[in-house]
Order: structure tokens, then C-alpha cells, then sequence
């Protein structure tokens, strides 16, 4: 219940509503902005490799390589060229420049390089290099060397024959450092989303929190009502609609109030004027049957005087009973030893109508008012007593249950009619011939003074079933 209502929550859903497209905005703009950062990074180191390429590709006496033979490393003019290559490389800070044929064998490079040699990397480039025979610039895409480091190549024709076509292109290859940059960047980036998340966060905690806390006042201010508590008053302040809805509120508990305090001192009123002319009544019967003692015939009649008469004195109590507000006393209390002691109270009852009794009781202490909720045990266990048959069975169990001590009391009697279930705990209700409709509304009324809960299930004809919870 209590996570379903933070689920539900006014300040929950407003943070819900407000923070889901903020984080999608900012969860994408980090692979977005990394993506479009690494792109222009990429295309920015691509046009300086071709740019290296070309420069590289216009040496002077570069065409000289593409007479070289194997084992031809000492001669000068390829010295002359390693150096020129070495120096282009240097000032660039590249890994390597060469050159190499149609056949990917490596003609010259900057690092001295076997003249023939097969260039591996070339084999793996193989459609750029293509495109470089085909007179057309090209660039490899990223790949990791041997160092664990990323690497970059780029092709650029280097020397033609008579006829235009393509006898040897210039390599450049250069280590991609700019990973590190982005690396940084993206680090600050979901810094400053965090940063960003969590002030906005804060922001609508501290205006959801104006909404919310007024609205939560009014639901605990419905729940203590709801509970018959009408005494104390919304304090919450607010602005616009919700002051309006306060102040509508406020005024509807106050009428409540008059009227519940007008009801009580109307029952008090009559119980009273009831009761008063009801003990005279009671003082002459007790006259009447010493002096018709003697009389059979007078004396049953007496009799049944007599029982009428404490039923009305019943009903005049119960009237009392639910218009007296109640003060409750919470003292530590062993409610199973309460259960032994209505069960003795009602013993006679049970044994004039042969009723099994079902006792599943642990021994069980919560805070509570001894003397209420008594009342409320007698009242439960003997409408249970009334509605059972002789014969009948009454099961009776206690347990705790996390801060709670759970009470159920299980009959098979006639029970109650679906129709008549949402009015049980209404004042006056009743489906006796005789009864003043107060007893489960004043087992409602107490169970609430004590904030505790209790529900009724029932299938008329099978039985009935009174569960008790008490806060511990």
C-alpha cells in the first residue's frame, strides 16, 4: 500500500512527467555529441593525412624509387630518399610515410624498409589501394596497431607513366591521439548532465513539494475523519486552487462537526429522558412481583415486563455508549489474555447453545486500551454466539504480523446478505427484530479511536468472518 501510494503520488508524478524527457534529452546527447565529435575529429585528421600524402607525393627524384631492385638499400639515392621521407614523417609527427607499387611491395619508406617487401597492411587496405591505382586519394578506416594504440592510413598517387596510369602511390600512416580528447570531453559531458539532472531534480522536488505537502495534509486530514476524527483542524497554508480546496474542506469539517456534536447531544438528550421514566418502571415491577408472588399467571407477565424492560435499558446504553465521545487510555495489554476473559464473560452463552469453540491464540501484547477494546471483543464474539445455531462452531485466532496484532473471529452461521454488507457499520442498521443498530457501529467507532482497522467478509448461509488489526 504505502509503495503503491508513493507510485501514485502528486509529487512523484509531477518529478515522473518533468525528469523523463529532461534524462532522454541528456542520455542522448551523450553518444550524439560523442558521435558528431569523433565524425569531425575523424574527417579532420583524414584531409591533414591526404594533405601529408600529397605533399610527400611531390618530393623531388621521388620517381627514381620505382627503378630500385632488392638488396639496393646501400645506394645513395635511396638514402636520399629515406631521409626526405624521414623528415616529412618527422615534421608531421607521423608513424610512417612509404611508397609502394601495384604488386603492394615497398619501394622506399621512411623507416629504411627492405626494398620488395609485401606490405601486410596493404593487403587489409586492399580497396583503398585500389582506388589509389585508379588515380583516386583514399583513406583507410581506424584500426588498432600491435602497441594497442589506433591508427589512420591514407593513399595518394605518386608516380605516373607516359600513359597516366598509376605506378606507385605514397602511404602515410599516423597514430589517432584525439581519442583521449574525446575521452575528456565525454567526462566533462556526463559531468555536466549529472550536475545538470541533479538540479533539476532539486528544483522540482522543491516545487512539487509546495503542491504535494498540502495535498498530503488533506489526505491524512480525510483519513483522521474518515476515522470520526473531527477536532483538529488543517493548518496548511497554500495559494490558488488549492487554498480554495483547503478552505472548502475545512469548512466541510466544521459542519461536520456541528452536526456530529448537535447528534450526539440529541441522543444524550433522549437517552437521558428515556432512562429516567424507565428506572421508575423498573423500581414498580420489582414492587409488583413481591406482592404477586404468589401469582403464576401475574408474575409471567411480570417477567416478561421485566425483559423488555432491560432490553430498552440496552438499547438506551448503546445510545449513551455512541454519543459519549471516548477518551482512550493505550496501556501495554496481553490481548490474548483479554480473548480468555470475554470468552469467560460470555461462557454461559456459549454452553446454552453447544457452541464449539476453535482457539488458535498467541500470546500477544500491544498498546492499547484494555477497557475499549474489550467492549469491542464482547460485542464481536456475541453477535458471533447470536448468529451460530446450537451446535454451531466459533473459531477464534490471534497472531502478530510485522507491527501489528491480527485478530479473527470465524463463524458459521447464517450469515449476512451482499446486499446488507456496506451498510454493517452505518449507526441504526440492523436485521434483528430487536436491535438498536449501534453495536458494530460503536466496534467501528472504538476499533478507529484505537487506530486499528477491521473488516467483515461474509457469504450469507456460510457464515461470517470479523477481522481485527491493532498497531502495536
Amino acid at each position: 500500500m504505502g509503495r503503491r501510494f508513493v507510485r501514485d503520488s502528486v509529487r512523484f508524478r509531477i518529478l515522473i512527467a518533468t525528469l523523463s524527457p529532461v534524462v532522454f534529452v541528456f542520455i542522448t546527447l551523450i553518444p550524439v555529441s560523442y558521435y558528431y565529435l569523433k565524425a569531425g575529429f575523424e574527417r579532420e585528421i583524414e584531409q591533414r593525412l591526404l594533405s601529408v600524402a600529397k605533399l610527400a607525393s611531390n618530393l623531388p627524384n621521388l620517381e627514381y624509387a620505382i627503378d630500385l631492385k632488392e638488396g639496393e638499400e646501400g645506394l645513395r639515392s635511396y638514402e636520399y630518399l629515406v631521409s626526405k621521407l624521414k623528415s616529412v614523417k618527422d615534421a608531421a609527427s607521423l608513424k610512417s610515410i612509404f611508397l609502394f607499387d601495384r604488386q603492394k611491395r615497398m619501394l622506399v619508406s621512411s623507416e629504411g624498409d627492405k626494398i620488395g617487401r609485401q606490405i601486410i597492411r596493404l593487403k587489409i587496405d586492399s580497396l583503398e589501394v585500389e582506388s589509389v591505382f585508379r588515380n583516386i586519394s583514399s583513406s583507410s578506416v581506424l584500426f588498432k596497431g600491435d602497441d594497442g594504440f589506433f591508427y589512420k592510413n591514407a593513399y595518394v598517387p605518386a608516380i605516373y607513366d607516359e600513359n597516366g596510369n598509376v605506378l606507385a602511390a605514397i602511404g602515410v600512416s599516423a597514430s589517432v591521439t584525439y581519442f583521449d580528447t574525446l575521452n575528456i570531453i565525454r567526462k566533462g559531458l556526463v559531468f555536466i548532465i549529472l550536475l545538470s539532472l541533479l538540479l533539476v531534480v532539486l528544483i522540482i522536488i522543491v516545487v512539487s513539494k509546495g503542491i504535494s505537502r498540502p495535498i498530503a495534509d488533506l489526505i491524512n486530514q480525510a483519513k483522521a475523519i474518515a476515522k470520526g476524527n473531527l477536532e483538529s483542524r488543517l493548518m496548511t497554508r497554500s495559494y490558488g486552487e488549492l487554498a480554495i480546496l483547503i478552505e472548502t474542506f475545512e469548512e466541510m469539517r466544521e459542519r461536520m462537526l456541528n452536526r456530529d456534536n448537535e447528534m450526539q447531544m440529541m441522543l444524550s438528550g433522549i437517552a437521558h429522558e428515556i432512562r429516567n421514566p424507565l428506572g421508575g418502571l423498573q423500581i414498580m415491577i420489582d414492587l409488583l412481583s413481591e406482592k404477586l408472588s404468589g401469582d403464576a399467571d401475574a408474575m409471567k407477565l411480570l417477567n416478561q415486563m421485566d425483559n423488555e424492560l432491560k432490553y430498552l435499558n440496552n438499547v438506551v446504553s448503546s445510545f449513551l455508549g455512541y454519543s459519549r465521545k471516548i477518551s482512550v487510555n493505550r496501556q501495554p495489554t496481553r490481548i490474548d489474555n483479554l480473548i480468555y476473559d470475554v470468552l469467560d464473560l460470555l461462557a454461559g452463552e456459549i454452553e446454552s447453545k453447544n457452541i464449539t469453540l476453535k482457539k488458535k491464540l498467541k500470546e500477544v501484547e500491544a498498546e492499547t486500551d484494555s477497557d475499549i477494546f474489550k467492549q469491542v471483543l464482547i460485542n464481536v464474539v456475541l453477535n458471533a454466539v447470536q448468529a451460530v445455531d446450537s451446535g454451531g462452531i466459533i473459531e477464534i485466532e490471534l497472531w502478530e504480523e510485522r507491527d501489528s496484532s491480527m485478530i479473527r473471529i470465524k463463524d458459521n452461521g447464517k450469515g449476512i446478505r451482499e446486499e446488507d454488507m456496506k451498510n454493517i457499520f452505518k449507526p441504526f442498521f440492523t436485521t434483528k427484530e430487536k436491535g438498536s443498530g449501534l453495536g458494530l457501529a460503536l466496534v467501528k467507532k472504538y476499533i478507529n479511536a484505537l487506530n486499528g482497522d477491521i473488516q467483515i467478509n461474509s457469504v450469507y448461509g456460510e457464515g461470517c468472518e470479523v477481522r481485527i488489526s491493532l498497531t502495536k
